[in-house]
């Protein structure tokens, strides 16, 4: 048994998470960058590799450090970091489908089988009640039943199954408009501590990844209900905006690539808008933002690692 903790938080799969998202973005958008397969070849080609390396990581966390595992499983707040694993899954597939078709697909199929039964077996031991608190309430939670499944969704439009696409997306839609009111009361009446300020940006993703699923899912027709969705995620972009200071009060560090998957998918959804020439000139303010602040995090996180700041370590 270890008594130190396992260098890699599972927070941390929000590194290769990020870096997905965005690698498919670019893949997007060829007819508008020369070199954008290029790009997009060299963020998928890392963040499937930094994916292989965080997998094989956790496997070993699981048989050495074994308590810290089911303790963060039963934490009514951590255990839903768990969730990235199978989501980074689906997005490596993604990724992978273009170069190998049968590893992708299967790599799909396992993430999306995973979160399912994932969520399923640890949510709804929460039903049973005396667990979960009022503290409980906090962003992460939006990762097993909103992102899992709205990731599921964006996946299965790419292997052709748009029907069955359209049911996650059902699933994650509602688990998130009846989630959100309770988050933002329990923001409201209470604070949170310092450290955990950054999760605050897995708010930016519902929105911004729900509409990119949907386009996915509905062949990138720009309709009403595409623009309430990008409407409202400009709400919560303008929001986290203000309290920016206030979240990085510990400074930024790794934990703010909570904030990445909403900007990749922010990028993701503004190619869309574009080739529909629906507001394109917020398009391209949009996409080149979300690619500033990504690229900020890629430079915080090398730094990190050159001043050797990236790893958890013992206090």
């Amino acid at each position: 048994m270890n008594n130190k903790p396992f260098p890699l938080p599972t927070g941390y799969f929000g590194i290769p998470l990020g870096l997905s998202a965005l690698s498919l973005t670019w893949a997007h958008v060829d007819e508008l960058f020369t070199y954008s397969h290029l790009i997009s070849n060299i963020l998928g080609s890392i963040a499937v590799l930094i994916w292989v390396l965080f997998i094989a990581m956790y496997i070993y966390k699981i048989f050495a450090y074994r308590s810290e595992v089911l303790e963060e499983y039963r934490c009514p707040i951590r255990f839903s970091f768990i969730s990235m694993i199978p989501i980074t899954t689906m997005l490596s597939g993604a990724i992978l489908f273009r170069w190998i078709p049968t590893l992708g697909e299967s790599l799909i199929w396992i993430g999306t089988i995973g979160q399912l039964l994932f969520s399923s077996i640890r949510i709804s031991e929460l039903w049973k009640g005396g667990t979960f608190q009022q503290k409980s309430t906090r962003p992460p939670f939006y990762l097993p039943a909103v992102a899992a499944n709205f990731t599921s969704a964006g996946s299965l439009a790419m292997l052709g199954y748009h029907d069955l696409g359209y049911l996650f997306l059902g699933a994650g839609f509602f688990a998130w408009i009846i989630f959100e009111p309770v988050l933002l009361q329990h923001l409201r009446i209470s604070s949170i501590e310092a450290p955990f300020r950054p999760t605050m940006g897995i708010i930016l993703a519902p929105a911004f990844v729900g509409v990119s699923a949907y386009f996915s899912l509905n062949g990138g027709e720009v309709d009403t209900f595409a623009k309430f969705l990008w409407g409202y995620g400009f709400l919560q972009l303008f929001f986290l905006w203000r309290l920016l200071y206030w979240i990085s009060e510990n400074g930024i560090n790794i934990g703010f690539w909570a904030f990445s998957f909403g900007l990749a998918s922010l990028a993701n959804s503004a190619i869309v808008y574009y080739r529909a020439g629906v507001l394109p000139e917020l398009a391209v303010i949009s996409f080149s933002f979300a690619n500033i602040a990504i690229g900020y995090l890629i430079l915080m996180t090398l730094w990190k690692l050159i001043k050797g700041q990236f790893w958890l370590k013992a206090k």
